[in-house]
């Protein structure tokens, strides 16, 4: 964990160093949305928050870190938090109005899941249970399509579709809304 910590700080910092350059366009983004967890299995809702710096008219980088919820699926219950670092190309050119892109990069992610193994019952009531904690981390790659619009100046809003398969197996897919402030 300290390893992402480190990376996480790292691209941030390399992120705020560039915002220097008056040129170029940063913007901060929060998300919110859902996602299939594991395989699929565990339907989350998550948030997501993002800087992102436009490196020119087609290409821009982000560094995000998103955290993920459900009580939904084959567990009780599955939390997870991850990183990524995306880049991100714009086919139609970042008008600085309408911006689609599609991108990809790296992520990394812990997932903590929790589920019941035994339980026991004294006419019909549940008298004592036992479950398991399973935590696993991995890297993945993001496959990202992503449309924001300029409400202002200042305020943006889009959607984000994208999907995460993982080292492990585990498959990481969904959609949000965003919403963001230019810097």
């Amino acid at each position: 964990m300290k390893k992402i910590t480190t990376l996480f700080t790292a691209v941030i910092f390399v992120l705020s160093v560039n915002a220097q350059d008056a040129e170029r366009n940063i913007d901060l983004r929060f998300g919110l949305g859902s996602s299939l967890l594991g395989t699929g299995d565990m339907l989350t809702l998550m948030v997501e928050n993002e800087l992102n710096v436009n490196l020119n008219e087609y290409f821009a980088v982000a560094g995000g870190l998103g955290f993920g919820r459900s009580h939904n699926g084959v567990f009780e219950q599955a939390s997870f938090v991850q990183t990524n670092a995306n880049i991100y190309f714009s086919p139609f050119k970042n008008s600085r109005v309408n911006d689609f892109r599609i991108g990809t990069g790296l992520s990394w992610y812990t997932v903590a899941d929790t589920y019941q193994i035994s339980a026991v019952y004294q006419d019909g009531v549940l008298v004592d249970a036992d479950y398991v904690f399973d935590q696993r981390n991995s890297f993945g790659l993001n496959v990202v399509i992503e449309n924001t619009y300029s409400i202002t100046d200042k305020f943006m809003m889009g959607i984000k579709l994208f999907t995460q398969p993982y080292q492990n197996g585990d498959i990481n897919s969904g959609g949000m809304l965003k919403f963001g402030v230019k810097i």
